[in-house]
């Protein structure tokens, strides 16, 4: 099943934005025709893609959003052209509450991952105190090892809070929320 027409419609709205990739050539010629300047960064050795705008990177993708997680992927760029976000205003409080590095396990057919991903994405475009890396835990199998993933999604917040990401976001969020709060404690 192709694609092609439904990224062809997300290319016109995204915009704006300078994508840096490592070995993901294939994958970012198909948003040829956005509105986005694309960089290639040397001395790596497997996929990986940055997302910065306004000088300021929002994310970084490691491995190639392929299957469950293109979407998501897509909508980040969207919401990251657009400026928009689906957060009530207790949701941003909470977003904004949270500091630090934060890790996203996931693989292509994970059906829980998107839905992490999506609110992890909005997390990133709303406070600039959080550093997102979405890991294909496939394409980064020692990451995935050094982290103890044993099923997905994962969430790793400041490199010693797991957060299981199978939760429904409201509750991810809070447990995020409390998790910057007191560094110490662990949900």
């Amino acid at each position: 099943m192709s694609y092609d027409n439904i990224i062809k419609q997300y290319v016109k709205v995204i915009k704006g934005l300078k994508i840096e990739h490592c070995k993901a050539e294939e994958f970012i010629s198909q948003l040829d025709g956005a509105e986005i300047e694309i960089g290639e960064m040397k001395e790596c050795e497997k996929p990986m893609i940055q997302v910065i705008a306004n000088g300021r990177r929002y994310f970084s993708y490691l491995g190639i959003p392929t299957m469950n997680e293109l979407w998501p992927f897509l909508n980040a760029l969207v919401r990251i052209s657009t400026n928009k976000v689906q957060l009530d205003q207790q949701e941003l409080e909470m977003a904004n509450s949270v500091k630090g590095n934060v890790k996203l396990f996931v693989t292509p057919d994970c059906t829980k991952c998107p839905i992490a991903a999506e609110l992890l994405y909005q997390i990133a475009l709303v406070n600039k105190n959080v550093n997102l890396e979405i890991i294909d835990s496939e394409a980064y199998e020692e990451l995935a090892k050094k982290y103890h993933v044993m099923s997905v999604p994962k969430i790793v917040l400041n490199e010693k809070t797991d957060i299981p990401g199978g939760f429904p976001p409201n509750i991810v969020l809070k447990m995020l929320a409390k998790s910057s709060a007191n560094p110490e404690q662990q949900p």
